[in-house]
């Protein structure tokens, strides 16, 4: 039975790692803040890194090495300020920062691609060094581990391999490489979530896809974006020279597979949050009777609206950027095949099927939660036209009340002005016939407000109604 070798048994030449690093500049109608804060979080990611960098002098990369002025940012391009950084740790064709410690080589550059930061760290040891343990991965990925996530991370750990072995034997060396990387990660958990052996330029190529949480608002409401790690195993030199040719194509893949899942992943946030809300209208719309509608209801109603159309557009919007990016995707993969005369990766081409299924759910989606805009607005007109009949009923209780209060003035103030006369002939004429008596009889007074009481509402009764029909027809 053949023995796995160890990482003290196997060796490669000319160990490298090729790390890809992306940040959006800025997102769908995002304020300059916004841009200004992804750009430091950017910063310090770099830092973080130059900090660990040194120059042949032994000087800190941080301390020489600053990016551009935000306002100084094109389209595309460097972001690098490469104003005081030593000569020989840099070419005056290229805007990459070239360190070396021991035998430790580095290239670095940070970009701006359309709306895109990235940062692009390659290590190696020389081939003149000879071969190298498997541990040289834990120097050359030091420190990357606490570059922090946002759209998406990549690390490709390539050697060549000069030693023939099985498909076991080079999967066990996968494993351990990536341990050397991940040293968080133990070596099962790697060997559980590893890919299958995949082929390139007669290869082995492994993928450790990895889905990370960013930020965690609720359990169901997560921002989440995923990181690649792979071994290449070169078979020999000239394999590794094919594949140098494409890494510069490789960058631009990676992009467009780490914005498609970048996206798709928010879209599932968005779909939540849409579903809960659709949830929410159509309990409203079941319970319509048992509730009690106001103005206030009337007021809140379009803003929980414009709230929904707005997740809804948002969703939309990332269902167009991932058909975008499937285009730049699928341009990538031809490029890489026609410079090398091989076919990529079948993790990569099998992602296409991936990206399709996206779409297809996402366009599920938006046709399913579409209909609840037109429930906002019916429900909404059903609640105005609700609101309208309660304020009616109510004018017309106050119309009434109103009506009732006049009749009441007016009949206190016909009595007022009616009792002393009607009191008068009532006692002088009818009742007491004694014009010398000091004042009426009881008698007298009692018929007397009788007779007023009934002639004020009488009187009161008619003035009242002439004087509510002026003031409404008014």
């Amino acid at each position: 039975m053949t023995q796995t070798p160890t990482n003290i048994q196997v060796k490669l030449l000319s160990p490298t790692l090729h790390f890809y690093h992306y940040r959006l500049r800025n997102s769908i109608n995002e304020s300059l803040e916004d841009t200004k804060e992804r750009r430091q979080k950017f910063e310090e990611n770099l830092q973080a890194i130059l900090s660990h960098l040194t120059s042949k002098t032994g000087q800190k990369a941080s301390e020489f090495l600053k990016l551009i002025d935000i306002e100084q940012e094109s389209s595309k391009g460097t972001i690098l300020d490469l104003t005081n950084v030593p000569p020989d740790c840099k070419k005056s064709t290229s805007d990459l920062l070239y360190l070396e410690t021991g035998i430790l080589k580095t290239s670095l550059a940070a970009r701006l691609l359309n709306d895109t930061y990235f940062l692009r760290l390659t290590r190696y040891i020389s081939s003149t060094h000879h071969e190298q343990s498997i541990d040289s991965f834990a120097n050359l990925s030091e420190y990357l581990n606490t570059v922090k996530a946002e759209l998406g991370q990549t690390a490709i750990l390539a050697g060549i391999l000069q030693t023939q072995l099985s498909p076991q034997e080079t999967r066990k060396i996968a494993v351990n490489c990536l341990h050397k990387y991940l040293s968080h990660i133990s070596e099962s958990e790697i060997e559980d979530q590893l890919s299958e052996e995949y082929r390139f330029l007669d290869s082995p190529f492994y993928v450790l896809s990895r889905e990370i949480t960013i930020e965690k608002f609720t359990e169901n409401y997560q921002l989440k974006t995923k990181n690649l790690a792979c071994v290449f195993l070169y078979k020999d030199e000239d394999a590794e020279r094919k594949a140098n040719r494409v890494y510069s194509i490789f960058q631009d893949l990676l992009l467009s597979y780490h914005k498609i899942n970048y996206f798709y992943l928010q879209s599932r946030n968005l779909k939540i949050q849409l579903n809960q809300r659709y949830k929410a209208i159509e309990q409203q719309t079941e319970n319509y009777q048992q509730q009690n509608w106001d103005t206030q209801s009337l007021v809140k109603m379009p803003q929980e609206s414009l709230e929904y159309y707005r997740f809804l557009s948002s969703l939309q919007d990332q269902a167009r950027l991932i058909e975008i990016q499937q285009h730049n995707y699928q341009v990538c993969i031809q490029q890489i095949e026609q410079e090398i005369g091989d076919t990529i990766p079948k993790f990569f081409t099998d992602f296409q099927q991936d990206i399709v299924f996206y779409l297809e759910q996402m366009k599920a989606d938006i046709s399913f939660l579409s209909p609840a805009i037109q429930l906002y607005e019916r429900l909404m007109l059903s609640v105005q036209t609700q609101v309208s009949i309660n304020e009616a009923a109510i004018q017309e209780k106050q119309a009434k009340l109103g009506q009732i209060l006049t009749v009441a003035g007016t009949t206190i103030a016909l009595g007022q002005i009616a009792q002393k006369p009607i009191t008068t002939t009532i006692s002088q004429q009818i009742i007491d016939k004694d014009q010398s008596l000091p004042s009426p009889s009881l008698l007298s007074l009692w018929i007397s407000a009788s007779v007023t009481i009934l002639l004020s509402l009488t009187i009161g009764l008619l003035i009242s109604r002439l004087l509510y029909q002026w003031f409404t027809k008014k």
